[in-house]
């Protein structure tokens, strides 16, 4: 223990967390704003420098997709460069099984078609090959050209304006066509850590950015300036979030900052998009710290502002239970997902909005409920992309949750029915969820199981209802 000139001992002041300080402040300090036209004018990327090193790095066959290397090796044998490239090599440095084997070679999607004939090319914005197998598809993607000679093509005067057509000088990536080499194809993709190459025969990694030593001190960093990366493509910042959660290691200072700033331009990319990367983050089994990092960098209150507002809210009151409730639960979703137990998207997205959806129903008649909770999806629901047969399902996963909770004033309902219903598989899991983060309810959590499984042995499911037809309208016949 540290100790001052008199020896006596210095107590640690005790700091509250970076989450709770960022709740605290609300969304009225250092509002996320889009920097002003002027600004995205004057700064215009740079040319990133490359210098390659080849690293050996011998990793076990049984990690590796057989069949992706023998994709590689064939592009090889036809002369072709290609190598396993991005994620795949990222987890496999970082200790963890990939989930998916991209490959990265130099032959165009027609000479890829050529040479197996299981291959679909796909991709209007950038041309991929599927390869197809009996359980997977092998994605083969064609060395991409720097942006700034991919936007020279398209608008002829070597101006860098990203294929977007706007007059406020966004540098949002529109077309991305133009095939390139190996190292423009490394220079162009996002972190340092997803651009490692990996040459199976010989057993090398091709780094041109220093991503092995990224990886080696677990640091998540842009290749080159992170502002104009995030302004390329906003959904990086989501994905720097999750990569960093799920990986465990920092992020780049300068990486941080720039997120920060362009937080609001989030919402420039494509909802559905959103909606995929916060699935990504329950996926990966680290949600409770993307939960975090997304309330820190200003994302939260941009994405999801009700969810962002209620919280605020309740930690200025000085009631932190709530977010740290939720934080709870996120954690169980997080264990159960590396437990190889899954949730349904519906289950996920109503486990994240539960504060900020059923809170308000507190002051709102059984009866309003259900409209009231539609009400509040409404603009969430276009800002993440959320259908509207999502919507439904969360809405009755969200109001079933009273019936299942034990008490003593409230309108008699049939078991049997409520169980029968498609939605109950749904409401349980969250039902049991949030059970086990607060420790309530827990004996009735079990119950409300084994009735399910008297009713439905493993193997079947509630069928979901039928809308019911209307009967056709009778036509009137001609008057005489």
């Amino acid at each position: 223990m540290a100790t001052n000139g008199d020896n006596l001992p210095i107590m640690a002041k005790k700091t509250k967390p970076a989450y709770i300080t960022r709740l605290r402040a609300g969304r009225g300090a250092k509002k996320t704003t889009r920097p002003s036209t002027a600004a995205k004018v004057a700064k215009a990327p740079v040319a990133v420098k490359a210098k390659l090193k080849e690293i050996p790095r011998e990793f076990p066959g049984k990690l590796l997709d057989q069949d992706a290397a023998r994709v590689v090796r064939r592009l090889s044998e036809a002369g072709h460069e290609a190598y396993l490239v991005g994620g795949c090599v990222r987890d496999l440095l970082f200790g963890l099984l990939p989930k998916d084997f991209d490959i990265a070679t130099s032959a165009t999607p027609q000479e890829i078609r050529r040479l197996f004939r299981n291959c679909r090319i796909i991709g209007r914005r950038f041309q991929l090959a599927h390869v197809f197998f009996r359980d997977k598809i092998l994605e083969v993607a064609t060395f991409r050209a720097p942006v700034a000679e991919t936007n020279a093509l398209h608008n002829g005067d070597g101006s860098d304006n990203n294929g977007d057509s706007g007059e406020n000088g966004t540098l949002l990536i529109r077309d991305d066509n133009t095939f390139g080499t190996s190292e423009q194809d490394a220079l162009r993709r996002d972190f340092t850590v997803n651009a490692l190459f990996y040459d199976v025969e010989k057993q090398l990694i091709l780094d041109w950015v220093g991503g092995v030593k990224d990886a080696e001190k677990r640091m998540l960093r842009t290749i080159g300036d992170p502002d104009i990366r995030m302004r390329e493509d906003p959904i990086r910042m989501l994905r720097a979030v999750r990569l960093s959660s799920r990986l465990g290691c920092k992020v780049d200072r300068k990486t941080a900052k720039a997120i920060e700033t362009h937080a609001a331009e989030v919402l420039d990319a494509a909802a559905p998009r959103i909606h995929e990367d916060l699935l990504r983050m329950f996926a990966g089994g680290a949600m409770a710290p993307a939960f975090d990092r997304m309330i820190e960098t200003r994302l939260l209150e941009v994405i999801l502002p009700e969810l962002f507002d209620h919280l605020s809210l309740a930690v200025k009151a000085g009631d932190n239970d709530e977010v740290e409730a939720l934080r709870e639960a996120l954690k169980v979703a997080d264990r159960w997902t590396h437990a190889g137990r899954k949730l349904e998207p519906a289950v996920r997205f109503a486990l994240l909005l539960a504060p900020a959806l059923l809170t308000p129903l507190d002051d709102t008649s059984k009866r309003d409920a259900g409209s009231q909770v539609t009400a509040l999806l409404k603009p969430i629901a276009q800002r993440i992309a959320l259908s509207k047969r999502e919507c439904e399902r969360i809405r009755q996963i969200l109001l079933a949750l009273d019936k299942l909770a034990p008490r003593k004033k409230r309108r008699r309902f049939s078991v049997a029915a409520l169980v029968k219903r498609a939605y109950f598989p749904d409401a349980l899991d969250l039902f049991e969820l949030m059970s086990e983060a607060t420790g309530d309810f827990r004996e009735d959590a079990a119950r409300w199981r084994e009735r399910f499984r008297e009713l439905f042995p493993e193997g079947t499911a509630p069928e979901e209802a039928k809308p019911k037809r209307r009967p056709p309208r009778r036509r009137r016949g001609r008057r005489s």
